[in-house]
């Protein structure tokens, strides 16, 4: 058998035509990139899996698959272009400048509610960026969608859906309102990955459009609370919204406000584009002004033009001109772009530009104490549970100087009823800041609306700020081991007439970081002095400063400076009792080695005499009666120092420098001067990203009981907080009327303190009477 020696030639040939394209490439001064290899022929032919619409592959030429080398697009250029890409039309080159092809933009969905947790919890969470979960038998949810006040409305709603493997199919559905339309039931098939479906919405118009979902998923084979956790689904809101083409969206004002809002939606974040020779001040003053126009809906990226990850729908860009102006353009994506141009220090206006401020997301409505407050008063319906465990939480504020720690007694009038026939062993639990205060049956006696039913509970429970009243029901499976049956009623209703009535409280304030944590501005979160040339930590402070909440009442003269361990130095520890060692050991601990005996240094007889106690052979004459005194006097010691303050003060902890020795953290929280209690600093570990630390501080900001002067973030995203012993501040004047309250405070505030007070009162008081009997006794019998 003769082998044709053609094949030879043929590859031949072809390595001949590589290395003349490879000689006639540029000479880079860089390393050149290495080639990308592309396989071709019967290796990429198409599975039978794939759909017939997609391009056939290219023809083969032999039963070998045909190898190609082909350069990156970066390979051939000489340098990178000068002009950033926002200048560059090049919007039909970028797969993102399309997300849904065609040419369309697929705006996307966002959720209604400021702030959902990243635990999965009961009704609605966001456990990723961009997807909203469901949980329960039933859950609701209400969707945004920002459409362009012109051109073409779009006629579908896609919503990428998936659900739990515990979902009874053939029961689940969706129901999807448009903008207070007739519920679409959407039913609910799709298992691992998201499915794409599209609905009908006659009813999107212009402008801003609520969708509302109501969910209905009943377990397939099990009931109870546990197996309500078990039936979930979840939408993937960056690929769910509207289709619109991308030209509907212009590049001006408006049309950057729907891009800008899409883009939130998305990533959750707006890039901010500039360079490295930007100047920190200006820097300052846009992020400022473009943070307060999120309004707390996404958080606000410092980077570069050049960033390998280009926006898809909008971005901000800073560029340095000869002139000061504001102006829209495509960026090389599609994204509409707001193009800053300063000359020098020289700002354009950018009012109108950016989109206004909407209201507050945070915003929770307040209680007068000494006023029955009515659920609906705060902003509540009646609040419905179909599910075997159900929570409800009910925010309201207090006013910030408001402090009852005696016993005084708050009153919730509850009005509820719960269905007939419940499983034995049904029970609502009410909550005060997660402190139950009520356990109420719901196995017996229901069918029906109970009559007003008083809840009285220590309002020491609740704080000045924001607090939680909170409604937990946990119905047990009937049986547990087989699927729900169907209901025809409701397990459990509160009526939105109950009433909550709070004592009045003189104006006092516990001292400590709470304070100016509440009024706190996104805008006074900034680095050291000493370290403003420091791009990217600057960029790190603007990042944190964006998911900050705004608050409900702003202080100027509150600032948190953001530092990381390379800025220990920068921090004032004149003042505060610690090392910048220990603020080292306590964010970045490394690992100790024992020391071997025989390395150990010998010990030796002091050279010196400092007490009576340094004389040599005193420990050996003293024995064991001497040494156990010693231990025993030190303990006395110790309990003097630590223990009276330990049991005789609220909340009062060891030395600080103490009590961070017996710590490992994240992050530290810390007001180091005393002098300057305005200044809060911010130190992140080595490891320590600003996402890791900016849900547990806004949680923080928001619970007002926490009053240390340090705080420490652990591993798990809690707070360790240090107080030292600092009594009640009083802010109003001592009036009789409130004199009662006020040395209740005190009292609660230190028992053994006021005690002691009372006892050296009752002496002082005593001693002008003894003093009048010793003075006027009969002389008589004196010898």
């Amino acid at each position: 058998m003769m082998i044709s020696p053609w094949p030879g030639h043929r590859i031949g040939a072809l390595l001949l035509v590589v290395l003349l394209a490879t000689a006639a490439l540029p000479v880079r001064a860089q390393e050149p990139v290495p080639p990308t290899i592309t396989l071709e022929g019967a290796a990429t032919a198409a599975p039978a899996t794939v759909d017939e619409a997609l391009p056939a592959p290219p023809p083969t030429t032999g039963d070998s698959p045909l190898i190609q080398l082909q350069l990156p697009p970066s390979a051939t250029s000489e340098a990178p272009p000068t002009e950033p890409w926002i200048t560059r039309d090049r919007a039909s080159e970028s797969p993102s400048a399309n997300p849904s092809g065609g040419g369309d933009w697929l705006l996307p969905l966002s959720v209604a509610a400021s702030r959902l947790p990243r635990e999965v919890r009961m009704g609605e969470s966001l456990p990723a960026q961009g997807i909203l979960r469901l949980t329960g038998e039933t859950a609701h949810s209400l969707l945004t969608l920002d459409l362009p006040a012109y051109g073409p409305t779009p006629a579908d709603l896609h919503l990428a859906l998936r659900s739990g493997v515990d979902v009874l199919i053939g029961t689940a559905t969706l129901g999807v309102s448009v903008n207070g339309a007739p519920p679409v039931e959407v039913p609910l098939r799709s298992f691992g990955d998201f499915s794409t479906v599209a609905i009908p919405a006659s009813g999107l118009r212009a402008g801003a459009n609520s969708i509302a979902l109501s969910v209905r998923q009943p377990h397939r084979i099990s009931c109870g609370p546990q197996a309500s956790f078990h039936v979930w689904t979840e939408i993937d809101l960056r690929n769910s919204g509207a289709s619109l083409p991308q030209d509907a969206i212009t590049a001006d004002a408006d049309g950057f406000a729907v891009a800008m809002r899409a883009e939130l939606a998305s990533r959750g974040t707006l890039d901010l584009l500039m360079d490295d020779a930007v100047d920190r001040v200006l820097l300052r003053q846009v992020s400022d002004a473009v943070i307060d126009s999120i309004a707390q809906r996404g958080r606000l990226r410092v980077t570069s033009f050049y960033d390998i990850n280009p926006p898809r729908f909008a971005a901000v860009a800073l560029i340095a001109s000869d002139r000061s102006a504001v102006s829209f353009s495509r960026g090389a994506t599609g994204a509409i772009v707001l193009r800053i141009e300063h000359d020098g220090n020289s700002l354009p206006d950018l009012a109108t530009a950016l989109p206004a401020p909407g209201p507050n997301p945070d915003a929770v409505p307040a209680l007068v104490p000494g006023r029955a407050t009515a659920l609906s008063h705060l902003g509540w319906e009646d609040i419905i549970g179909n599910t075997h465990y159900f929570r409800r939480d009910v925010e309201f504020l207090l006013p910030d100087d408001w402090l009852l720690i005696a016993n005084q007694k708050a009153r919730l009038t509850l009005r509820y009823g719960f269905a007939r026939l419940l499983p034995e062993g049904a029970i609502l639990l009410v909550k005060v800041n997660d402190q139950t205060v009520r356990l109420l049956p719901l196995d017996r006696g229901g069918g029906q609306i109970l009559p007003p039913l008083p809840v009285s509970f220590d309002a020491s429970l609740l704080n000045p700020g924001r607090n939680t009243l909170s409604f937990e029901m946990m119905v047990p499976g009937n049986p547990a081991t087989e699927a729900c049956p169907a209901r025809t009623t409701d397990m459990l209703v509160v009526l939105a007439d109950s009433t909550l009535m709070v004592p009045t409280a003189p104006a006092m304030i516990l001292p400590g970081m709470a304070t100016p944590l509440a009024g706190l501005m996104p805008g006074n979160v900034g680095v050291p002095p000493a370290a403003a040339a420091d791009l990217d930590l600057q960029a790190e402070a603007i990042r944190l400063a964006s998911g900050m909440s705004r608050p409900h009442h702003p202080q100027e003269q509150v600032t948190l400076t953001l530092a990381r361990l390379n800025e220990l130095h920068l921090l004032p520890f004149e003042a505060a009792g610690v090392t910048r060692g220990q603020i080292q050991s306590l964010l970045f601990r490394s690992p100790t080695f024992p020391v071997a005996e025989s390395d150990a240094p010998a010990q030796t007889a002091p050279a010196y005499r400092l007490s009576p106690s340094d004389e040599p052979g005193r420990e050996a004459s003293a024995g064991v009666i001497g040494r156990i005194g010693d231990e025993l006097s030190r303990m006395i010691s110790s309990w003097k120092a630590d223990g009276l303050r330990l049991i005789g003060f609220r909340g009062a902890e060891a030395e600080l420098r103490d009590w961070l020795a017996t710590r490992e953290g994240e992050a530290l929280l810390w007001r180091p001067d005393a002098d300057d209690p305005d200044a809060l600093w911010l130190i992140l570990g080595r490891q320590t990203s600003v996402e890791q630390i900016s849900e547990p501080l806004n949680r923080l900001i928001a619970n007002r009981s926490a009053t240390g002067e340090a705080a420490v973030l652990l591993s798990d995203g809690s707070w360790a907080i240090w107080s030292p012993v600092r009594p009640p501040v009083l802010e109003e004047s001592l009036l009789g009327g409130n004199l009662r309250t006020i040395l209740g405070n005190y009292a609660s505030w230190s028992p053994l303190l006021f005690t002691l007070t009372l006892l050296s009162l009752a002496v002082i008081s005593a001693l002008p009477a003894l003093f009048y009997i010793l003075t006027t006794r009969d002389s008589r019998g004196r010898s």
